[in-house]
């Protein structure tokens, strides 16, 4: 998975869950990358989680490690 494709379903899941609760803008704290969702702070995994599910989420999870998050997409 590149980081373009990890970025896409990050921004879909935001948007997703923005529709039906309040979300925050993204920002950085110690690295990481947090947001407000429902008056909760979540990191990326989190977020995915609460929109996708946690199977689905693994599984990006999962791609964006087997790539090492440098952009380059695995064999197909």
């Amino acid at each position: 998975m590149t980081d373009e494709e990890y970025e896409d379903a990050y921004r879909e899941a935001l948007l997703c869950l923005s529709e039906i609760t309040d979300v925050g803008q993204p920002f950085g704290r110690g690295g990481v990358r947090i947001c407000s969702v429902d008056g909760c702070l979540l990191d990326d995994d989190q977020v995915l989680e609460r929109w996708w599910g946690k199977r689905i989420a693994r599984e990006i999870q999962r791609q964006r490690r087997g790539t090492g998050a440098k952009g380059q997409s695995g064999p197909h």
